[in-house]
């Protein structure tokens, strides 16, 4: 049993058919279902019911995919680990970013990885939002950091490093400011100033809005510094992630949580497939295993 058979028993597993699987590990399916029925043979089990369509595990498989996971994960993460002590040349790694490692807690990150990893010279590039995934999807960046809502599940690998939430961000002295937890349709009859049209935390408003079949009046779109002065001025209220509230926060403004909003994930993304630097999943493993503490309160 080698460490490439167990990866590509996992990318069928995850992929549910051997074409799909194949495609991803950059092979035939010939060659992708050798590799299995040689796992098969050396484990002496049957991993995958072939009576039918899609790669359905057998009950011994279901147990095995469990244990290879395991497997996998400790080996890329020793990999990565001696990465650290290799002779090699410096390895350049391009990042794409939100404007939000400040209150993420993310220039630590970086920080601490620059000096464990001095081999690897981080390029961090702050661009608008728009930018990040088509400069992965291009080869500009290597990985960008990003909300999870902006990736395709399809083409890209996404790992979580940072929870955060909704807010409606009203006056203090809003006839709702005292209120723990609230609901859009509370807000219907609002005047809201969002983020701009191409962020994720705009296109998760509009998305919340057609759910609850409410027609929002957008009074108009801008960057957080200036809807948090229109609020503060009473011009309308505001939708906005906790975290980049807290960073502007005004004495004369709340936050309150919306009660239909689903958590909103920050985190790392990289191509699935296609050329990959090889310092990514080193990046990757580091901020898995980097202790962020982001607390809404």
């Amino acid at each position: 049993m080698t460490f490439e058979q167990l990866d590509y028993f996992i990318a069928l597993v995850n992929a549910d058919t051997f074409f799909d699987a194949a495609e991803q590990c950059h092979m035939t399916q010939s060659t992708l279902s050798k590799q299995i029925m040689k796992l098969e043979k050396e484990l002496n089990i049957r991993l995958f019911d072939r009576s039918r369509r899609k790669a359905v595990l057998t009950e011994a498989g279901q147990h095995f995919y469990t244990e290879a996971l395991q497997l996998s994960a400790q080996y890329h993460k020793a990999l990565a680990n001696m990465q650290k002590y290799q002779n090699s040349e410096t390895q350049e790694l391009h990042i794409g970013f939100l404007p939000i490692l400040t209150q993420y807690h993310l220039t630590a990150l970086f920080k601490d990885f620059s000096k464990q990893y001095p081999q690897i010279h981080l390029i961090l590039d702050d661009v608008e939002e728009e930018e990040l995934t088509n400069g992965l999807d291009s080869g500009r960046f290597d990985l960008v950091i990003t909300r999870e809502n902006t990736v395709s599940p399809e083409r890209h690998r996404f790992e979580c490093i940072a929870k955060d939430r909704l807010m409606a961000i009203l006056p203090i002295r809003h006839p709702l400011a005292e209120k723990k937890e609230i609901s859009l349709t509370e807000l219907s009859g609002e005047s809201f100033i969002l983020m701009k049209p191409y962020t994720a935390v705009y296109k998760m408003c509009l998305q919340l809005f057609d759910l609850l079949h409410i027609h929002p009046d957008i009074r108009r779109t801008a960057r957080m510094e200036s809807i948090i002065g229109a609020v503060s001025f009473g011009e309308g209220i505001s939708l906005l992630p906790e975290k980049n509230f807290l960073l502007f926060q005004q004495d004369s403004l709340t936050g309150i949580p919306v009660s239909e909003a689903p958590p909103l994930s920050v985190g790392i993304a990289a191509l699935k497939s296609g050329h990959q630097n090889s310092s990514t999943d080193t990046l990757i493993q580091y901020a898995k295993c980097y202790d962020i503490e982001v607390k809404c309160l």
